[in-house]
């Protein structure tokens, strides 16, 4: 019996059906894709809901669930829109990951469809990555201050809470750092909505400037709030994708006001800068230690699914009077944690990542049916069957020695 899946998907940024990907791999699995998961490039919305004849492209969060549903017949892939996620929707597959759209996604939706959101993920028990993780993710002094714990570098950090916050009391918290220049972020946000950056002078020749962002954004939880680092936007971010604790790949960017022709700069492979690629993954792997412990719907402890860290550079002055970094030194540091439901880079990369994407989405599933079957005393054939492996019907000592096959789980 197939192992029904469900995909949440709602992406217009992260292109597969593109001349870009067309030099790196094989669209064809495309070609009987229904239209209705593309998406139209003026509208941002799906087909489904366009006037007919209106063209689209596949995005990742679509393009991976029907590579899978082509090419992993045990898996029975359930596509699942925006407007489709409900509770029994989700509770009817064994696991629903996310890879398109979130809570995050609500969030722009208004209170109650995120409060509705919130609900459903918490109550159907097999969203993945589970909701204590998303929710550790979403809520960035959650993993900020955990990072901190453990000594991973990141930028001087002030969170200002929703319970307790002023304008004036956050101004003159940063001058008690030391700080000139600083950004403005936030929890429970998105697509650098929020953003802002501003000098300590402006705002105290000019207090409406924060006053207006306290009174716009008077609803996230947390502002989080950092030192400018200058040489953040002329420098290459790094971001590392991992699965299963594991790297993956990497690409880098580099901002468009710091580029001769002002347009962003993507590199991926042996185009990133070795010193920049080794130091992104050494802290993304330290930062990975900071997460929750992922589980199965049963209970049972699995790796983690997709984790991006992204990773930025500091060469210059930085004032934080508790933060001591060379000035004539590169200093890396952790920028930000993204999960399943982030860019996936693919038409940007140097290899065709489908195969490996659909091949750790359908191995994450195999291995999930496994931990539930076991857990619930399901016969040794059946666990074989969902972890992908072989099954040994006899004693060892009872039959010829043979070569077992691996589980596909731990195949590379």
């Amino acid at each position: 019996m197939p192992i029904k899946v469900g995909f949440l998907v709602g992406k217009d940024t992260d292109l597969v059906e593109d001349e870009k990907y067309y030099k790196i791999g094989d669209p064809s699995f495309l070609a009987d894709m229904p239209d209705k998961y593309r998406v139209d490039p003026d509208s941002h919305e799906y087909l489904k809901d366009c006037a007919p004849g209106t063209k689209g492209q596949a995005h990742a969060d679509t393009a991976i669930p029907w590579y899978i549903q082509k090419h992993y017949p045990e898996i029975e892939v359930d596509i699942i829109f925006p407007t489709e996620i409900t509770l029994k929707r989700l509770k009817s597959n064994l696991v629903n990951f996310v890879i398109g759209y979130d809570v995050i996604n609500a969030v722009f939706e208004g209170k109650d469809k995120m409060k509705a959101m919130i609900k459903t993920f918490k109550g159907c028990g097999n969203i993945m990555p589970s909701w204590e993780v998303q929710e550790f993710i979403y809520m960035k002094s959650s993993y900020m201050n955990e990072l901190k714990r453990l000594g991973v570098p990141m930028a001087p950090t002030i969170f200002a809470y929703k319970k307790d916050r002023t304008p004036e009391g956050l101004l003159n918290q940063i001058k008690e750092r030391g700080w000139r220049m600083f950004v403005m972020k936030q929890s429970y946000m998105a697509f650098s909505l929020g953003f802002a950056k501003l000098s300590v002078e402006e705002c105290e020749q000019n207090p409406s400037i924060l006053k207006d962002y306290f009174e716009e954004h008077t609803d996230c939880p947390e502002y989080v709030v950092q030192e400018a680092i200058e040489g953040f936007v002329r420098n290459w971010e790094t971001r590392c994708f991992w699965f299963n604790g594991e790297f993956l790949y990497a690409i880098a960017n580099k901002a468009a006001v710091s580029t001769d022709d002002g347009v962003e700069q993507i590199v991926t492979g042996d185009d990133i800068p070795e010193e920049f690629l080794e130091n992104a993954k050494r802290i993304g792997k330290e930062a990975l230690k900071c997460l929750p412990q992922l589980r199965a719907p049963n209970g049972e402890p699995i790796p983690m699914t997709l984790i991006r860290t992204d990773v930025g550079c500091a060469d210059s002055q930085v004032y934080d009077k508790d933060t001591h970094w060379d000035p004539a030194k590169k200093t890396f540091f952790l920028n930000e944690i993204e999960y399943g439901g982030t860019t996936y880079f693919i038409r940007h990369l140097k290899f065709d990542a489908m195969p490996l994407w659909a091949r750790l989405y359908a191995e994450k599933a195999r291995e999930i049916q496994a931990k539930v079957d076991e857990a619930a005393g399901a016969p040794a054939a059946k666990r074989a069957k969902a972890a992908g492996g072989a099954v040994l019907k006899k004693p060892a000592a009872a039959r010829a020695p043979e070569v077992l096959k691996r589980p596909a789980a731990a195949a590379r």
